[in-house]
Parts: C-alpha cells; sequence; structure tokens
C-alpha cells in the first residue's frame, strides 16, 4: 500500500509543471508531500514513534511555513520523546529545547495564532523547567508584555507567584515586585470589564500574593515611589499605580497618598477623585478641603443618585459630628430621600440629631420643644428602617426625660396632644406635645 502512495505521488509530480512541483512544497517537494502523507497517517493512528522520523524528514524537507499542523504535529512529537527519554537528561533538555522551537516558528509563520502559541509555550516551560524561578518568570513577562490585556490570566498569577519566590530568594528587589503588581492590576481589572470568567478570582490571587510578599509595606511603596511621583506627577498611569498601591496598603496617612490623590483629581477629575480626597483630608482633620471636595463629588453630574445619597448621609454626619453646622448637617440630610428612599431612615437620624443639639430659646415650654421634634425624627428613622430601631429607641429613651412635666406645661396652656411648632437655631417644625407626668 505504502509503494502504491509513493508511485502514485511520483507520477502526480512527474506530470506536474515544474513551477508548481517547486512551489508550494519547495525544491524537494516529492520528499516532502511523501513525508507529509506518511507521517501524518501515523499520528492519525496514534503511532507518534513511527511518527517522528518521517515527521523529521517533513520539517526538513517542507519549505518553512508550508502548514500551521506541521509546527502543532511537532509539538505532540516532541513532548512524546521527552516523556519517552525522561531518565536521558542531556537528550531530554535537547528535545524540550525544540519543543519550544516549534512554538516560536508557528508564531513566526502563523502570527495570527501567536497568543495561543506563546501561552502554551509557556505552560510546556513550566511543566519541564518549572523549577527554575527565574526562567520561568522571564517566559511568562515576555509573553504579558506582548499581549498586555489579551494574555491569559491564570499567566498573570504566576507571575505574581514566581516574583514572590524571587524576591524572597533576594533575586529581584521589592521595587521590581511593586511596579509587577502596578503592571499587572490594570490588565486584570481590564479583563474583569471584558467579563472574562478567570478574572476575577485572577485578582484575588494576585491580591492575595502581593499582600503576604513581605513588600507591600508603607515605607517600601513611599521609599521607591516619592522620587518617581516629583519626577513626573502628571503620569496619570504613574500616579494611579501609587494610588492603588497606597490604597491596598492602608498607607491613608502617606503624604504621598494626599499628593497622588490630588494629582489625579487635576489630571482626570471625577467624583471619585473629589470622595477619595474627601476622605484624606477628613483623615488629617483638614475640615474645610474635606467637605468642598465631598460636596463637589456631590455636585458631579456623573454621580449616580445612590452614591449622592450616601455622599449626603457622609455628609450631613460630617457637618454635625465634626463641625457642629446644624443649618448644613439638615440642609444635606432633607436631600437624601429623594436620591435614595432606602436611606430615609438614616436621614432621619441625622435630623433628630440636629434637632437635640439645637439652641432653643424662650419659655420653659418652647425651650424643649426641641426633644419633641427630635424624638418624632427618632420614631420616622426606625418605621422608615427597622435596623436602625435599637439606636433609635436608646435615643428616645434618652430624649423623653428632658420633655417638660405636666404640670408645667398646664401652666402655660398646654396639654398633650396639642400641635406645638418649635422654633430652634434657625428651623421651624410642627410637633405634637407631650409631657412627663
Amino acid at each position: 500500500m505504502k509503494k502504491l502512495s509513493v508511485l502514485l505521488l511520483f507520477a502526480i509530480f512527474a506530470f506536474a509543471p515544474i513551477a508548481t512541483a517547486q512551489g508550494k512544497y519547495g525544491k524537494d517537494s516529492v520528499e516532502c508531500v511523501r513525508s507529509l502523507s506518511f507521517y501524518t497517517d501515523y499520528m492519525k493512528q496514534g503511532n507518534l514513534n513511527e511518527a517522528a522520523p518521517l515527521w523529521r524528514d517533513a520539517f526538513k524537507y517542507c519549505p518553512p511555513g508550508l502548514r500551521q499542523t506541521l509546527y502543532v504535529d511537532g509539538q505532540k512529537i516532541y513532548r512524546f520523546l521527552i516523556e519517552k527519554n525522561a531518565n536521558n537528561n542531556e537528550l531530554k533538555n535537547k528535545l524540550i529545547d525544540s519543543l519550544l522551537l516549534m512554538y516560536d516558528l508557528r508564531t513566526e509563520y502563523f502570527p495570527k495564532y501567536a497568543l495561543g502559541a506563546q501561552t502554551n509555550k509557556v505552560i510546556d516551560l513550566i511543566n519541564f523547567r518549572g523549577s527554575d524561578d527565574k526562567l520561568v518568570f522571564d517566559s511568562i513577562m515576555e509573553n504579558i508584555n506582548t499581549f498586555g490585556e489579551n494574555a491569559q490570566p491564570s499567566l498573570m498569577a504566576l507571575a505574581m507567584q514566581r516574583a514572590s519566590a524571587l524576591f524572597a530568594s533576594k533575586v529581584i528587589d521589592a521595587e521590581r515586585v511593586l511596579s509587577l503588581y502596578s503592571q499587572l492590576s490594570p490588565l486584570v481589572e481590564a479583563q474583569i470589564q471584558a467579563n472574562n470568567p478567570e478574572a476575577v478570582q485572577v485578582k484575588k490571587d494576585i491580591d492575595n500574593l502581593f499582600a503576604v510578599s513581605g513588600v507591600a509595606s508603607c515605607e517600601n511603596i513611599v521609599t521607591l515611589f516619592t522620587p518617581k511621583y516629583e519626577a513626573d506627577p502628571n503620569n496619570k498611569d504613574l500616579v494611579s499605580g501609587i494610588v492603588k498601591l497606597l490604597n491596598e496598603g492602608g498607607c491613608f496617612q502617606e503624604e504621598l497618598f494626599l499628593k497622588s490623590v490630588e494629582s489625579l483629581h487635576r489630571i482626570e477629575p471625577s467624583y471619585h477623585t473629589a470622595y477619595y480626597l474627601y476622605k484624606l483630608y477628613s483623615i488629617k482633620d483638614d475640615h474645610e478641603n474635606a467637605v468642598k471636595s465631598l460636596q463637589e463629588a456631590i455636585d458631579d453630574p456623573a454621580s449616580p443618585d445612590v452614591e449622592d445619597a450616601q455622599m449626603l448621609y457622609e455628609l450631613g454626619s460630617y457637618y454635625l459630628a465634626k463641625l457642629d453646622n446644624l443649618a448644613m448637617a439638615a440642609q444635606a440630610a432633607k436631600q437624601i430621600p429623594a436620591k435614595d428612599a432606602s436611606l430615609a431612615g438614616k436621614a432621619h437620624m441625622i435630623m433628630g440629631s440636629v434637632w437635640a443639639s439645637s439652641k432653643c430659646g424662650g419659655n420653659e415650654i418652647e425651650s424643649r420643644a426641641k426633644w419633641w421634634v427630635a424624638v418624632d425624627y427618632f420614631v420616622k428613622a426606625k418605621n422608615a428602617d427597622p435596623t436602625l430601631a435599637e439606636e433609635a429607641d436608646k435615643l428616645i429613651s434618652t430624649y423623653r426625660q428632658y420633655f417638660p412635666m405636666q404640670e408645667e406645661a398646664f401652666m402655660y396652656d398646654i396639654v398633650d396632644g396639642n400641635s406645638f411648632t418649635a422654633v430652634c437655631s434657625g428651623m421651624r417644625e410642627n410637633t405634637t406635645v407631650r409631657t412627663r407626668k
């Protein structure tokens, strides 16, 4: 049968035009076609042992880039031969080199499939030379640097894993690990946005590996990145990376953190960066800039209502607790329910505290009327949000003690259940008279 096949092939090339015979299949076209045919038959049978020498002939006689399967089959054959010669280290290493060459040749002649070829090359390198952390790391980084956010997510996690190992063995320094983390983070974030199913877990793996690497200390980050920031404070990628590193390291007190966020807000202002500034200014008790930044975030048209509501709650709480500015606290709280009804309870809690803290003039009843209004708001709060009931009930119990006595109210011709207008600290609210017996 094989002899018949060879005769047929010779017959075909004998009558074919010379240009055709020496075109696609090269100057050794007969040997090329014969070897291709025979090794392919053995491959189909799963007989890699017999296919191997015939594949070598095809690789030798056929012109480079003739067909992609020549390199794909070569990968299969070399993996088989590597396993077959597992105990012969010298030969095995040569076979591994040849296997890796197949991926490079496939990439060279079929660049459309470069990503798959080079990814599989890294995987085989890990399989056969995985004990060499530096070799594996360099190979992975070559892949990531070439393909960017299209690189396999699992390779990014492996890069961080090998980098951590190399840092522990003092082969690379802290700056290299920090730079790697800054490089990988936006790539895997882009893959998450592209709905890559692996990316979410890979991000967690990268973050965890970085956290336990021993590199992510505030001191390291500040020492390594302060000179870079000072040299190029308008570099968005650099500044964004510094912000991410300092945030995940919990380095909120670092001056570099505030400067970096200020730069980021200047380069590309958004409600996110404005809110970030509020947080950092508040940590430093820079109240003026804190409320200014938070108001800027709220006023940004890009911020959704639900986020505005949460920020208004924070703004009202800040004015109340840090600045004792009751008017501004009330102004913020009153806007919350329209933005997000689910936060109405919290808005009422702020209003209750505002009234409880207010100053009221007038007689004994007028000066105590604020407690009625405060309790009204705490009752509204727990009715709107049952999770606030325990806190609201404690405040209600506390402030009821300040209600006027029944006989005191009677002296002013006021009895329980009467309507009453409370006027305190420039605020006016209708309430109901309640007394202590």
